[in-house]
């Protein structure tokens, strides 16, 4: 699916189009939703994101991402940060949130049975090593 909007008067109505739309396919191939609305969308990517930031395969891939740049970092810290997502994302600007998706999220499928979430494991790292203490050298 691909961003889209409209307007009527003053309003700008956003949502997303699937790509079979867009090509034309044959409306026999068409699979799954053609249109949806955008803040549909984005509010249920947003909740999968919170959702596998907390699971402890995405925790332990994550530190180990980091442990080459942040021999510091121990999974307790990571766990620590990744568990702060909510409290980022409540502070961001429209704009910002923007780049933390994109830094976080590869593609979004929907389908039949739902949304398909593919993150960036490397924007994991990113993200991760933003919310967490600098390390400090010792002098």
């Amino acid at each position: 699916m691909t961003p889209h909007h409209t307007k009527k008067g003053n309003r700008r109505y956003c949502y997303y189009v699937s790509m079979d739309v867009i090509q034309k396919r044959p409306t026999a191939e068409l699979r799954g939703p053609q249109r949806l609305p955008a803040a549909m969308v984005e509010e249920a990517v947003i909740g999968e994101i919170r959702r596998l930031l907390r699971t402890s395969e995405v925790i332990a891939r994550t530190a180990r991402a980091l442990k080459k740049e942040r021999p510091d970092l121990d999974e307790g810290t990571v766990t620590a940060a990744l568990t702060q997502f909510d409290n980022l994302w409540k502070a961001l600007i429209p704009a910002e949130q923007a780049r933390v998706i994109q830094l976080l999220v590869a593609r979004v499928t929907v389908g039949e049975d739902g949304l398909d979430i593919d993150l960036r494991h490397d924007g994991l790292g990113a993200l991760a090593s933003l919310m967490t203490p600098a390390h400090e050298d010792a002098a």
